[in-house]
Formats: structure tokens, sequence, C-alpha cells
């Protein structure tokens, strides 16, 4: 009897077992479903030359009080290149922000390039980020168009469907004692005429056809001086670059429209808001 039951009990444990096998597939599968099922679009923030985490923090702050959004991924990325991220993308949230941040924060365009690259990818594989809008301060702007026009449409990496610039100098800085004041590799390409910037002209037609493009300058007092640092021409340049109707420009003239201060004025908020969540400052 005692192995009659004996018997039972084990081919009881061995159905078991392999109904556990038989359904764990499906089980992981259903993971990865409900983990790439929102449909959300984030929303990348970039500093500029010299540029940190406190760059977009106060910005970042406002809007979430605006309820624009959320922040939910800071990306760090190391000297050596190396991407560490922290954070999650809450499936509640409509717009995540996302922030990037490069420890050397005064790189050449062409590595700041590949390190978004790098982020880039890491988000699509991680966090099944198939659509993103992009804002980048001063070069920030510059290597985000740089990414855009060297990633194109690679299935790698999550489409662009919108970028902001703010600032950025599509022309480079033509600022008496810049050069002088100022140190890092970068230099070489915010130089009026380098070879960086000309070649983000004229691989314009790199950009993918429907890219929306916003460019936002500042101007203290004099058009030629702008921010104070990058002139007005220069921060709309990339007018040059996309189609007419693809691409909107705006000017906020004010004496805190300073360089480093473009980020921190509530006109600038307002018109990125606008922008990328058309309803949001309805």
């Amino acid at each position: 009897m005692k192995k009659k039951y004996s018997g039972i009990s084990l081919f009881f444990i061995i159905v078991l077992i392999i109904g556990l096998f038989i359904s764990r597939p499906k089980l992981i599968n259903e993971q990865i479903q409900v983990s790439a099922s929102p449909a959300v679009v984030p929303t990348l923030f970039l500093h500029g030359y010299k540029g940190s985490e406190r760059s977009f923090s106060t910005m970042l702050e406002r809007m979430e009080e605006q309820q624009w959004g959320s922040r939910a991924l800071v990306c760090f990325v190391h000297k050596n290149g190396r991407v560490s991220i922290k954070g999650t993308i809450p499936k509640n949230v409509e717009n995540p922000f996302i922030q990037v941040i490069f420890e050397n924060n005064r790189a050449q365009l062409s590595d700041q390039t590949k390190w978004l690259q790098k982020v880039m990818k890491q988000l699509k594989e991680r966090y099944y980020i198939e659509e993103i809008n992009v804002v980048g301060h001063s070069m920030g702007g510059l290597a985000l168009t740089n990414y855009v026009q060297t990633t194109g449409d690679q299935e790698f990496y999550p489409k662009i469907s919108n970028l902001v610039t703010i600032g950025s100098p599509f022309l480079g800085i033509d600022k008496e004692n810049y050069f002088e004041e100022n140190y890092g590799d970068a230099l070489i390409d915010l130089k009026p005429n380098s070879e960086a910037l000309q070649n983000l002209m004229e691989n314009s037609l790199l950009l993918p056809e429907d890219l929306r493009v916003l460019s936002i300058a500042g101007v203290v007092a004099d058009p030629l001086v702008g921010d104070g640092v990058v002139s007005l021409d220069s921060a709309l340049a990339s007018q040059n670059m996309v189609p007419h109707k693809l691409f909107t420009e705006k000017v906020v003239t004010n004496i805190n429209a300073t360089h480093s201060g473009l980020h921190e004025i509530d006109a600038v908020d307002q018109l990125v808001a606008g922008f990328l969540w058309e309803t949001a400052i309805q």
C-alpha cells in the first residue's frame, strides 16, 4: 500500500515539474510583453560644454510642478564611455524625463556622439523605448544633431521625433577671449568654421525627412552678441539644415537670457513644452 501511494505521489511530482517547464517560457514572454507595451515617448535632456546634472535640474523641477512630466532616468557616461543608468520608467507617466550626464563634459563632438549612441541603444534594449524627443543646451544641441545624422533610422536606436536646441552654436562661438578663458578638446569643434561644424551643415540631408526642429536663441540686448556667448545667427543657423515647414525658431529677448541662464527662464520652459507636448500649456 505504501509503495502504491509513493508511486502516485511521485507521478504527481513529475507532472508538476513538467508543467512548470512548459509554462515557464510563456510566463517570461508575458513579462517581456508587459514591459514593452506602454507607448510612452520620453524626452531626453543633454547639457552643454562644462555642463552637469545641475544644468537642467531646475528646469525639470519646474516642469514637474506644472505636471508636464516626471524625471525617470539618469544616464551617466563615465570618461571611459561606460554607461550607468539609474531609475525606472513608470507605466503611468505620460512624459518621462531622461537626463544624460557626461563625466567628461569638455569632450569633442565625435566622442559625445559615440556616447549618445551607447545611451540610446541601451534605452531601446533595456527599456523598450521606440520613440524619443531630445533637448540639448549649447553643445548638447550640436551633439544631438550629429547623433541624429549618424544614426538616422537605424533600428538599433529609438526614433527621434523632435529635436530642441537651446543656445546651440551651429556657426561656432565668435566671442573675444572665449577660447583663452576655457579649455578642453571641445573647443576645437566650437570655433567658427571648424571641421565638425562644417560636417554638420554638409550632412544635413542625413537628417530624417520628418524630423521636427525647434531652435531657441537668447538675446540679452544685441543680436550680434546674442546670449553673451552665442550670437542670434549662430543659434538659429540650424534652419539651413531642415525643411522650412519642419523648423521653428524662437527668440527670447530678456536681460536674463544669458547663455547659462536660458534654461532657467519660464518662457523657455513654455516654448519647449508647447513644441513637444502641444496640449501641455493649454
